[in-house]
């Protein structure tokens, strides 16, 4: 069974992706009549081999029987990616554990593993809320110097935080692929109310989180090169490495995410931030 919070976001996730594809994309002709921006729901329907009911009470987000093999045909219908595919699965029930959320403490020896590594490094837990971190992390996004409710918050942060947004000179890109990830952890915790108080308390507070949450992206926990500004460093080129931390039933229960340079001055700065901080 799915809960409302899923079908919700089931119906703006199928609208979004419907109205991102066009009929060229997939061999079909636009006609001089169509009103709708991207595929209609009986384009849709007939693509994945399923019925325009059917299609629609889906969309609709009504309480109804889904197969695997319906949900894999739709989503290649939409040409959705790897991740949008997981998503949507999830979305619909099909790949989440039916084990109860519980409270998840970190190795031990995570802190210590932290504080041995030469750069940056943080880990959070699935609603984004930072767990653990060392001291470059900390003076690179200058971690403990933000309050409120949501203070140890990433996401909030990064769209309620002056110092934390000027991290990111294009911060549309860079906003888009934390939400992604944060929005595939949403998909496999409905159970969770954290997201559920985390995006209303946004939605009143920030129209530009609002504008980029419709936007229903999903982003993959892969390496990705992203640049930083940072006002006592300067400009950054960074290996951003994300890699889940399990408990003992094998359920993702936070990222830790670990930076390297991704170029001469880069490193410069990391050793020089190192510096100041006495080594670490």
């Amino acid at each position: 069974m799915t809960t409302p919070m899923q079908r919700s976001e089931l119906k703006a996730f199928l609208r979004t992706r419907r109205a991102m594809l066009t009929p060229e994309a997939v061999g079909l002709p636009r006609g001089t009549r169509r009103l709708t921006p991207g595929l209609r729901r009986e384009e849709v329907a007939t693509l994945a081999d399923v019925g325009l009911t059917w299609y629609t009470w889906l969309e609709q987000g009504r309480d109804i029987n889904v197969s695997a093999a319906a949900l894999t045909r739709i989503a290649r219908a939409l040409s959705l990616s790897a991740t949008d595919e997981t998503y949507l699965f999830a979305l619909m029930g099909l790949s989440r554990t039916e084990v109860t959320e519980h409270h998840f403490t970190l190795p031990p020896v995570t802190q210590q593993v932290l504080d041995l590594y030469q750069a940056p490094a943080f880990v959070l837990d699935t609603v984004f809320n930072l767990l653990a971190w060392n001291r470059l992390a900390g003076k690179l996004y200058d971690l403990g110097e933000f309050g409120g409710p949501f203070a140890d918050n990433h996401i909030w942060n990064l769209f309620m935080n002056p110092a934390r947004r000027r991290l990111y000179p294009d911060f549309e890109d860079g906003a888009l692929n934390l939400l992604g990830m944060f929005r595939m952890n949403y998909a496999a915790h409905p159970e969770d109310t954290r997201f559920d108080r985390l995006i209303a308390a946004l939605t009143a507070a920030s129209p530009e989180f609002v504008t980029l949450w419709q936007r229903c992206h999903t982003a993959p926990l892969s390496a990705i090169i992203v640049p930083f500004f940072h006002p006592d460093f300067g400009d950054l080129s960074i290996h951003s490495m994300r890699m889940p931390i399990r408990d003992e039933d094998h359920l993702d229960r936070a990222t830790a995410f670990f930076f390297a340079p991704a170029d001469a001055p880069t490193a410069t700065s990391f050793a020089r931030m190192a510096q100041r901080l006495g080594g670490g």
